[in-house]
């Protein structure tokens, strides 16, 4: 955050100066330590994050899936903060349905049951998997990882490789049909980087995931909450082990 941005305060039990350098840091790490300050429309994208109740880690992987498509795009220039909007709030949707809670300022109706966006103007699948064959290329080359972990992560490869080759002519229910076969990867993924993850950093990212999630504690149910830390302890797993994002449930 600038330090002529006017200071932030709290919202609810969140502190908005804190979450917008987090999130300035965040976006710096994946424009590969170009800063691009968080001022102006940015800080106020931001502030609307926070009071909508989007956990920090949250907005880390929408910011993380647009910056994979802006560094296989045209643009040589930094990512900024302003175009990762639809990216966070698809993550935040995506996050809500999986912890199967929402917000207390958003309504759990409309965002996560609207009607999909026509064909042709959603996102390539089949890009979204070139770009996921990328990271498990390179994922499973990782030879200061486990031979467990590289050989999981090679066989999961070959399905993905499988998937986007159907994905590149699959139009309507066929491409649906390729699509929700994506949670199951994910999920198989998730559980090699939980194997190979040490206790300690098992401990760590749990820790990292109820601290990042403490502010909604009180808008969970008890079993809400543990998905949500589980969702979050798998998003730093993947992270920490360079694994793509799989779900496409907005795509």
């Amino acid at each position: 955050m600038s330090e002529t941005e006017p200071a932030a305060g709290a919202v609810g039990t969140v502190d908005v100066g804190e979450y917008c350098r987090r999130v300035e840091e965040f976006l710096t790490r994946v424009n590969g330590g170009h800063l691009v300050r968080i001022v102006g429309p940015g800080f106020t994208l931001v502030r609307e994050w926070a009071a909508d109740g989007i956990p920090l880690s949250v907005a880390f992987h929408g910011i993380a899936a647009k910056a994979d498509r802006h560094r296989t795009g045209a643009s040589s220039r930094p990512l900024r903060l302003e175009f990762c909007e639809s990216d966070v709030r698809e993550a935040f949707r995506a996050w809500r349905r999986a912890v199967g809670a929402f917000s207390v300022t958003e309504p759990a109706t409309d965002e996560i049951t609207a009607a999909p966006v026509e064909e042709n103007r959603r996102p390539s699948l089949s890009k979204h998997l070139d770009r996921a064959v990328d990271r498990l290329t390179r994922a499973a080359g990782r030879i200061e990882l486990s031979e467990a972990f590289r050989d999981g992560v090679t066989e999961q490869l070959g399905v993905v490789v499988s998937l986007r080759d159907e994905a590149r002519k699959a139009r309507g229910p066929a491409r649906a049909a390729v699509a929700a076969r994506l949670p199951a990867v994910d999920a198989a993924l998730a559980a090699i980087a939980r194997a190979a993850a040490p206790p300690e950093l098992l401990a760590q990212v749990r820790r990292d995931a109820e601290a990042d999630l403490a502010a909604y504690r009180h808008r969970l149910a008890a079993d809400a909450w543990t998905r949500a830390i589980d969702v979050g302890v798998d998003h730093a797993l993947r992270d920490r082990f360079g694994l793509p994002a799989l779900d496409v449930a907005g795509l």
